[in-house]
């Protein structure tokens, strides 16, 4: 049976990916290929990373397709809404014109009525107004006049058709001979009142856009306005008639996104405008490519938005008219955008879940491949009980084999793990007896301190009593030595004692002297001199007796100078004292920094073996190898108890000595 290799707290394995663990022994299930045979490899179906990429790369296809799917519709509900919009704004260029048309007509029918009114009966009037209203026409206008009815606006004349018309490739700013004017009442070549047109347009009496029709190289179209009087009667009928050409100009644009035409169609299938051709003959809708499929769907409807063989159509009728504009935009033009983003975005994802695939699975395959070949190991080292990783597998299922192989080899060393686990229990229980001891030496260190702490207070409170005793024996000793210092000048002052007897002798001679003089002397002086030599009698007696305590006075001066003997000794014994006092302090405070780093040290061995043992019951797995190769019952506690009771009884020994030094200095 083999043993189970577990990595040891000194040497952990390392699975980084730049440098994996690489079993010594092991077979040779992963042979050398160029990054073109590894990329070819993963794509492979039974390879874990060619099944996660196909799986990631199909669902982003999938995902893709329907938002392509999502986006097409988006985008044709955008380009039906622009194509309307586009048709709206064609329509009201439209409408445009023809509201200007018809303007123009009713304008000049409306000042014919009222020159009529006013009882105008010359032509020459009507002609002039016509032409003024023809030379301020706007650009499409290529003709405008008047047909009158019988006798309708001139009484005194049958009929009456001036018409002005621009020359072929004029305008209305171009100059005034450029206007033709042609007059349909003369009888010289077409005669109106016998003309179909009056038939169709004239005798209706109503106001009517015609259908096109071709006049000379270009198509019109011809707007007729009847006129009447205020009692009602039809007084004649006035005519615009428009370049189609315009329109066909106007509408020569792209319909979306630079695609499309327009196409403008009356109800009658006559086609008014096709910027697609540029033959000006009559087309009907059928020359339209695509419109006569969807003809007969549109008919009867008017707006709508419809799909043909080629692309969409959309349609809407212009206000007022009989006319229809078409809107045609292709496919291409929609959906050619949409294939483009589409297959731009799917490159662009495809490569980048590719190269996010390619790096996840080569760094997958480095984290996995250190663990299969440990596996591998397991299984060449114990081939009768585990089974071996075969190369057609993939990763995952070879990472399951060897998962398995390393869960066997687990159970096969359960046995061992129980050992180990009891082991681990009876160092529990030594460990939880020496933390009981170790917590007591703790307690028993922490009261010493305290106990220490409060000698050492008392030691300075003593200290510092005697440093105040000091100072006021130090300032009597100064007031005794300075009378000292007073009376033992005063004493040298005094004479000694023979030159006092001599003194004495020669004040008793002077004083018999003067008693003899005063025996001899006048009546008149002789009571002042008694006077005097009784007082000069008074001051020998004091004398005398200042004499006779001259000895107490020395007898006071070798007091003091035995005072200021015993201060001196005093004072070198006081610094003595002090000195004595700053070496206590010394200690004092050696002591306490002993003892605080004797405590500080108690408390970190303390936390260490406290953490320990917390950490212990967490991690008796995991760290099973080093329990069993430095047991705790190793551990020397009753020595190390032991060096901190000797240290603690040489401090309280100090201590005492130190105190009785104190207790012994007066």
């Amino acid at each position: 049976m083999s043993s189970l290799n577990l990595p040891t707290p000194e040497q952990p394995p390392s699975l980084e990916a730049d440098s994996p663990v690489v079993p010594s022994i092991a077979p040779n299930f992963y042979p050398k290929r160029g990054p073109v045979g590894t990329l070819r490899g993963w794509l492979r179906l039974n390879s874990f990373g060619g099944r996660l990429f196909w799986m990631i790369m199909l669902g982003a296809l999938a995902g893709m397709g329907g938002m392509a799917f999502l986006f097409s519709e988006m985008l044709k509900r955008q380009a039906e809404d622009q194509v309307r919009s586009s048709i709206d704004s064609k329509v009201n260029a439209i409408a445009s014109v023809t509201d200007s048309a018809e303007t123009l007509a009713y304008s000049l029918g409306v000042s014919a009525t009222t020159l009529h009114e006013r009882g105008a009966q010359y032509a020459d009037t009507y002609r002039e107004l016509v032409q003024q209203l023809f030379e301020g026409r706007p650009d499409f206008v290529v003709g405008l006049g008047m047909g009158q009815s019988e006798k309708g606006l001139l009484v005194g004349q049958s009929w009456l058709f001036p018409y002005y018309s621009a020359a072929a490739g004029t305008s209305a700013d171009d100059e005034s001979d450029a206007i033709r004017y042609e007059d349909f009442a003369d009888g010289e070549g077409e005669f109106y009142p016998e003309s179909p047109r009056y038939e169709k347009y004239f005798v209706p009496q109503r106001d009517i856009w015609t259908e096109p029709y071709q006049n000379e190289k270009t198509q019109f179209l011809t707007y007729y306005y009847p006129l009447f009087n205020q009692e009602g009667n039809w007084l004649g009928t006035t005519l615009v008639d428009i370049d189609a050409a315009y329109l066909n100009g106007l509408l020569d644009d792209a319909v979306f996104q630079q695609s499309g035409n327009f196409f403008l169609v009356t109800d009658a299938g006559q086609v008014i405008a096709n910027p697609t051709r540029a033959v000006a003959d009559l087309q009907n809708y059928d020359s339209i490519p695509g419109l006569a499929k969807i003809w007969q769907r549109i008919d009867g409807e008017t707006s709508g938005f419809v799909r043909g063989d080629a692309g969409f159509w959309a349609y809407t009728n212009v206000p007022g008219q009989n006319w229809r504009l078409f809107g045609f935009v292709p496919y291409s033009a929609i959906y050619g955008r949409i294939v483009r983003i589409a297959a731009i975005t799917t490159g662009l994802m495809g490569l980048l879940l590719g190269t996010v695939v390619f790096f996840a699975i080569r760094k997958l395959n480095q984290r996995i491949k250190p663990i299969l070949l440990q596996g591998n190991e397991f299984a060449a080292r114990d081939r009768d009980s585990l089974l071996p990783a075969s190369p057609q597998q993939d990763e995952l299922e070879q990472l399951s084999l060897s998962f398995f192989n390393i869960l066997n080899q687990v159970n096969l060393h359960q046995d061992t793990i129980r050992q180990q686990e009891e082991a681990i229990a009876q160092s529990n229980r030594h460990a939880d007896q020496v933390t009981e001891k170790f917590l007591a030496f703790t307690t028993q260190v922490d009261e010493e301190v305290k106990e220490q702490q409060v000698l050492i207070d008392r030691v300075q409170q003593q200290l510092t009593d005697q440093a105040d005793q000091y100072r006021s024996v130090d300032s009597r000793l100064d007031a005794l030595f300075t009378l000292a210092q007073t009376l033992g000048g005063f004493l040298e002052s005094l004479p000694s004692e023979e030159d006092a007897a001599e003194l004495f002798d020669a004040l008793d001679q002077r004083i018999l002297a003067l008693t003899g003089t005063l025996d001899t002397a006048h009546q008149t002086d002789r009571a002042h001199s008694q006077a005097l030599i009784n007082q000069l009698i008074a001051d020998v007696a004091n004398l005398k007796v200042y004499d006779r305590q001259r000895h107490s006075l020395e007898k006071l001066h070798g007091q003091t100078s035995d005072l200021t003997q015993a201060r001196q000794a005093t004072i070198a014994k006081s610094q003595a004292m002090v000195t004595a006092a700053q070496t206590m302090r010394q200690v004092l405070m050696e002591i306490e920094s002993i003892t605080t780093t004797l405590n500080r040290d108690t408390k970190q061995v303390s936390d260490m073996l406290w953490g320990d043992l917390q950490q212990q019951p967490s991690s008796s797995s995991s760290s099973m190898p080093l329990i069993v190769n430095t047991p705790l019952d190793t551990l020397d506690v009753d020595d190390e108890l032991k060096q901190l009771d000797m240290l603690i009884a040489q401090d309280s020994e100090n201590i005492s000595n130190n105190l009785e030094i104190n207790d012994m200095a007066p």
